[in-house]
């Protein structure tokens, strides 16, 4: 009988701090976390000496940016950087689950191949917009080689 009583006790007081609320903590440095200034889209629409972009992909809410050299060698896109629109996110090309991918015209026809069996062809041409991928995966390596 004791050993019975002792376990219902035990697991009540387990129930009790399951159920507990969450403790809020504070930053010790509010100074921290500052808002970034907000880059506009024509960060895309870049000249040589800003960021350069002729490989535009989108996953979800995000759009990324990238430079693959145009001299028709692949490239592995995990030694290419990307620059996330809105949150101004830096990284591998490679890292990001992408849905579209769009060439900006006059850098076509780009080629890309993906994890998941994806591959594509696409021209770079104006008003061409955005290729769906499907389904959505990473984009594994890149070439560009205009004509």
């Amino acid at each position: 009988m004791y050993s019975i009583a002792i376990l219902i006790t035990w697991i009540a007081t387990l129930l009790n701090l399951a159920f507990a609320n969450p403790i809020v903590r504070k930053s010790l440095n509010p100074q921290l976390l500052k808002a970034r200034s907000s880059l506009s889209a024509e960060a895309f629409a870049a000249a040589a000496d800003t960021w350069a972009t002729n490989v535009v992909f989108v996953g979800g809410s995000q759009t990324y940016g990238g430079w693959v050299p145009p001299d028709c060698s692949w490239y592995d896109l995990g030694n290419i950087e990307c620059l996330g629109l809105p949150a101004n996110a830096i990284g591998d090309c490679n890292d990001m689950t992408v849905n579209q991918i769009g060439v900006i015209a006059g850098y076509g026809p780009c080629s890309f191949v993906g994890n998941a069996g994806y591959s594509a062809t696409l021209a770079g041409k104006a008003g061409d917009g955005y290729q769906t991928v499907g389904p959505p995966q990473n984009i594994m390596s890149a070439t560009c080689c205009p004509t």
